[in-house]
């Protein structure tokens, strides 16, 4: 938590300061990812409107868990930005938008603000490599330790008059 009473800032003001922030594991499709380095170096601003707190964060970490291919080890590095705004006295029926979540009596909740950050920072894949050629649909094996052992697929008949077209070697 960071105390805005400490700051005191007047409309116009900004105040920096480079916080240490614990980071909490998370899980996304079932897998638990962690995060380091912990606690991370956030750069952390705040910056006082006649009427509004904006807060912001910037920082890089690695998360590591499960490679969305194969299931090995991943680790991505992933730099985070975050910006949040906090009226402090919104219009009714505006409140959803205008206020924070992270903010609470005078103090802004840096570290549930980095781990969200860090979550909707995430790829929608993360992988070991890039080229990561996953698991074999058929028996599981890890295709990038070497082919699998399932015999070739037949060719779909129904495309068989297209390969007639387009010669032997043509793949479909």
């Amino acid at each position: 938590m960071f105390d805005l009473r400490a700051v005191r800032l007047t409309p116009g003001e900004k105040h920096r300061a480079e916080l240490a922030v614990a980071i909490a594991s998370f899980t996304v499709g079932g897998e638990a990812y962690t995060v380091s380095p912990d606690p991370a170096a956030v750069a952390f601003a705040v910056t006082r409107l006649r009427d509004a707190f904006v807060f912001d964060e910037a920082f890089a970490v690695e998360v590591s868990g499960p490679c969305h291919r194969c299931l090995g080890a991943a680790t991505i590095a992933l730099p985070v930005s975050a910006q949040e705004y906090h009226a402090l006295h919104p219009e009714p029926g505006a409140e959803e938008e205008m206020t924070s979540p992270y903010y609470s009596d005078d103090a802004i909740d840096t570290e549930r603000m980095a781990s969200d950050a860090v979550i909707l920072a995430m790829p929608l894949q993360v992988l070991c490599r890039e080229d990561c050629l996953g698991l074999c649909p058929g028996c599981g094996a890890d295709l990038n330790a070497g082919p699998c052992q399932c015999p070739p697929e037949e060719p779909d008949g129904r495309w068989a008059v297209l390969r007639d077209l387009l010669g032997p070697d043509a793949q479909l």
